[in-house]
């Protein structure tokens, strides 16, 4: 059975999207069979980030209209996405209750997936953190977001999902990343640069795979895989 991870922030434009993409690839490129999910229903992007356009989507599986099936389609390096919907009514018939569901059938399919999930607490954080396995929280080392990420941890204890670690986004030379995790009270397992330019090229770790944001995420991913019951399906 594939180990569930979710990537949660405590508010909007931290990484989250950036980091469940760059991760799931640099995964998969590792020889983990990954599948990442984009469970942030009502601001859904990660197809946009990947590169990807496919119907049905996860709220098609999630109103009950599309099997699981036919809305996983392949994304960089032959990694597995199942992506979402941008339309308004899509969003109001598809209900995150049904993504235990889900997350059960996907976890008999691949070693590793990858969740991203909304901002703040809200049903599209605490269904997805549920039913993780594992979290990994997102935060800029901006004193507001270090304070909702550390809610983000708070909320990690109140389901029982364990909070491994952090990402630290849009961190500068100066950003003091001790002080970030002493901040959280959790081990920062990634700092990953500020670096407008491979910004603009999602994903980064296949085209700006030189540049120190692009390893620090490989980093992330090295990490997560080495928490991971299973061992990489293709070696």
């Amino acid at each position: 059975m594939g180990d569930v991870y979710a990537i949660a922030g405590g508010k909007g434009g931290v990484g989250k999207t950036s980091a469940t993409a760059n991760v799931g690839i640099a995964l998969q490129e590792s020889g983990y069979e990954t599948l990442v999910v984009d469970g942030d229903l009502g601001m859904t992007n990660l197809d946009e980030t990947l590169g990807v356009e496919h119907q049905p989507t996860i709220h098609d599986v999630l109103a009950g209209v599309a099997p699981l099936g036919e809305a996983i389609t392949e994304g960089p390096s032959g990694l597995s996405v199942l992506p979402g919907s941008s339309r308004l009514e899509a969003f109001a018939s598809a209900d995150p209750g049904n993504l235990g569901p889900v997350v059960d059938e996907l976890r008999g399919q691949y070693d590793i997936i990858v969740v991203d999930t909304g901002s703040g607490l809200c049903q599209e954080t605490v269904v997805p953190m549920r039913l993780a396995d594992r979290a990994v929280v997102a935060t800029t080392p901006d004193a507001v977001s270090v304070t909702d990420a550390r809610k983000m941890i708070e909320l990690g204890d109140h389901v029982d999902t364990s909070v491994v670690g952090a990402v630290v986004t849009r961190a500068e030379p100066d950003t003091e990343i001790p002080a970030v995790s002493d901040d959280l009270g959790i081990t920062v397992l990634a700092a990953v640069p500020e670096d407008p330019v491979a910004a603009r090229d999602e994903p980064i770790v296949r085209n700006a795979d030189g540049c120190l944001a692009a390893q620090s995420y490989r980093t992330l991913a090295e990490k997560m895989g080495n928490m991971v019951s299973a061992q990489p399906t293709r070696l």
